[in-house]
């Protein structure tokens, strides 16, 4: 049961993140900097939390294993690459709305994952859990911002090759 929750909101949530690539509120290669940059750091995150630190404990059943494998390492990357984007786009106004509803999304995705035993929490709790998403959130818009400034100072330079210059020798 779990196993197919956790693969339906991850392909809904992938077929969230390309609607809004055809809405073109990033290039291929801010939403690939995104997806990938977020999943090296939840990875990371995750390790350390449950082997280094020991302050959660995953589950040993391997079905739910699976399942708790597809939230960390599909479903969040995307989720978080979403509202990354959707809050660097969105208005003011709606800024706060976003933020609000990612912060419910995670308390009610911690609280299944919680009710299956996906994972259960040693010295950790609910409010670390938004305080780090929100970190998360706020660390993958200035990711974003600075990948954004980055494409600009490079199409400014030209390309590697300067063709320009090559062929009017």
């Amino acid at each position: 049961m779990v196993i197919t929750f956790y693969f339906v909101i991850s392909w809904l949530m992938m077929g969230l993140f390309i609607f809004n690539r055809k809405k073109s509120w990033g290039t291929k290669k801010e939403l690939a900097f995104l997806v990938l940059l977020s999943c090296l750091i939840n990875s990371h995150t995750y390790l350390g939390l449950f082997e280094t630190f020991k302050w959660m404990k995953t589950t040993i059943n391997p079905k739910l294993y699976i399942a708790f494998l597809l939230f960390r390492s599909v479903f969040i990357p995307f989720f978080v690459s979403f509202f990354s984007l959707l809050f660097f786009n969105c208005t003011r106004s709606k800024k706060l709305m976003s933020l609000l509803i990612y912060g419910l999304i995670i308390l009610v995705l911690d609280k299944i994952s919680l009710s299956f035993e996906l994972y259960s929490f040693k010295k950790w709790n609910h409010f670390f859990t938004l305080v780090y998403y929100f970190l998360y959130l706020y660390f993958m818009i200035i990711a974003l911002k600075w990948f954004k400034h980055l494409g600009v100072k490079e199409a400014d330079i030209g390309d590697d090759v300067d063709r320009k210059r090559f062929w009017s020798k």
